[in-house]
This record gives structure tokens, sequence and C-alpha cells, in this order.
């Protein structure tokens, strides 16, 4: 109800404002189209700095209703009005630390992209007929990622984190990922098992591997939050083995053990299917070219996961 409130004193606050000085920053990339929503969230920042918590982050949300439907919206959280004001409680107090850096992405972003984009072409071919790709501050949540809204899924990028991650070292690998995941998408459904998460994250590391063979694990993401194959190599059937007793969980916590920030156990980091999955990927590519790999069926993938978690593990009890 509060929330609900805020947000109806926040329409009429930012209706009583002068709109947004500009269309969103709009640019292309081959065939895809780059939207920078940067800018926005800055100038609503300034214009709702008098506002209370409750209030500004309905603001936000009053203010990218349009431009970007159902992204800063408890509606992304589960309908968690509690989770979404804590988000951008959050975002918010950290925003003015993080302004320098996000306006630093915000003006590289295309000449960053363009040449990932070009690279990932030559592999797998024009990347064209998909949705608008947006630059967005996560608030902290992600670096890139889809996201369903309310228009339907987009490829995102968070300038906010992109600028404490990404900056210091080549970003190349980072966008290959991602292209992947929108690529891979029109070929492999989601599910929600350990088993799809698993064969979409780890071939996506090992596409931005294979597209860049001297990548750091620096920028495969394989050291976030902290450094992942030393501590899966350290007892490398034991990690893969607790992936393989996984395959068909649904858990929550499973999941974000593997492919979050949780963990299963003291030896094994956040995030570990990462690499796991990518050294399944690895296996496969012996044998399979990566657009073979990307149009795997998915009939045939769990199978295959089975057997070459197996093989990489000398067996499972």
């Amino acid at each position: 109800m509060l929330l609900r409130l805020a947000f109806a004193a926040a329409t009429a606050f930012m209706a009583a404002l002068p709109a947004f000085a500009a269309e969103p920053p709009t640019q292309t990339a081959g065939g895809l189209t780059l939207v920078d929503l940067t800018p926005m969230f800055a100038e609503t920042f300034d214009r709702t700095a008098g506002l209370d918590e409750a209030a500004r982050a309905a603001a936000f949300k009053a203010q990218f209703a349009q431009a970007l439907p159902g992204f800063y919206d408890e509606v992304r959280f589960k309908g968690s009005a509690e989770r979404f004001q804590k988000q951008m409680s959050r975002g918010l107090a950290a925003f003015p630390d993080q302004r320098a850096g996000i306006a630093q992405v915000s003006a590289r972003f295309g000449e960053m992209f363009r040449p990932a984009l070009a690279s990932f072409e030559s592999e797998f071919g024009p990347m064209e007929g998909y949705p608008p790709i947006f630059l967005v501050d996560s608030l902290g949540e992600f670096d890139g990622g889809t996201r369903d809204l309310a228009d339907g899924n987009h490829l995102m990028f968070g300038a906010d984190v992109i600028a404490r991650l990404h900056l210091g070292h080549r970003i190349q690998p980072f966008f290959h990922h991602e292209l992947f995941h929108i690529y891979h998408g029109r070929r492999f459904p989601e599910c929600d098992q350990v088993w799809c998460g698993l064969w979409a994250e780890g071939l996506a590391v090992y596409v931005a591997q294979s597209l860049n063979p001297d990548a750091t694990d620096d920028e495969l993401l394989l050291t976030f939050p902290e450094p992942i194959r030393p501590a899966v190599e350290k007892d490398r059937k034991a990690a893969v083995c607790a992936v393989a007793a996984r395959l068909d969980s649904r858990s929550e916590d499973d999941l974000n053990a593997l492919f979050s920030m949780g963990r299963l156990s003291a030896g094994l980091p956040p995030r570990f299917g990462y690499y796991v999955g990518y050294l399944v990927a690895r296996e496969q590519g012996r044998t399979h070219t990566l657009k073979a790999l990307a149009a795997m069926p998915a009939e045939e993938v769990r199978p295959m996961l089975q057997a070459t978690l197996a093989t990489l593990a000398g067996g499972c009890d």
C-alpha cells in the first residue's frame, strides 16, 4: 500500500516537472540497436533528490514506465514491493560514487561493443532481428544478461557493474559471452533445471574463450567473486560429481550456488557451474564446431551432459 501511494504521488511529481530533455541516445551496431538509458537515470536521480526513498523509487518506476517497462518495478522482483524498494535504495545510495564510471561506459559503449560484434558475426553470421539492447544502471545486479520486460525479452548491459568489473581489462570476451546467449536462445529453450543453465552458461564461456584464445580468467569472469578454476581443479571429481547429482534440480539453493552467489560447500566457490559447464563444452568442442554445439537439440543435450560429466570425473558414485 505504501509503495502504491508513493507511486501515485511520484507520478504526480514527475508530471509537474519538465520531461526528460531528449530521447534516449540510440545507435546501431550492425543489425542491432543500442539504447543508452543511463543519461535518463542520472537526470531522474538529480530531479528526485528531494523525495523520500519510497517516493523516489516510485518516481523512477514512473519515469521509465515507457522507456524500460517493467525494469524499475516490483513486478520484476516477483511482486515484492519490499525487495524492489531495497534494491532501488541501495542503487541510488551507490550512484554518486559510481556516476563517473557509468558515464565513462556510456561514452565508450559503442566503440567497445562494435569490434566484439564484428568478430562474433564472423563466426556465427549476422545478428539481425533482435530486440533493442539496453545500457542501464542495473542497481548493482548485473554486468550483462537477458531480462523479461513488459514488451518482451531484452539483452541488457549494466553500466554500473561493467565500470567496476571490466574497464581494467579487455572487454570483448564478455560481450561475446552475452551475444552468444541471445544467439543460443533462438536454438535452445530455457528451462528451470540445472542442466539447462549448465549448458547455456558453460557453452557461453567456451565460445568467449574460443573467440579469444588468450583470454584470461578475469576476462572470462572466472575469478568473480573468487577464483573458480583453481578451486574446482583442486578436486575436480568432487566438483563435477556435485553438478552431475543435481542436473535435474530446480532448487533455488542449487541454482544460486552454481550460477550466482550461493555456495554448496566451503571448498566450492560461487558460480562454479560456469567452469564445470565450460569443461563439458570444451570436451564436446573436440568433435563439434561452435555452430554445431549451439545448434545441438535440447533432447540431445541432457544425456550428453550426463555422459560427459561422468567422463570428466572418471565416474561418480
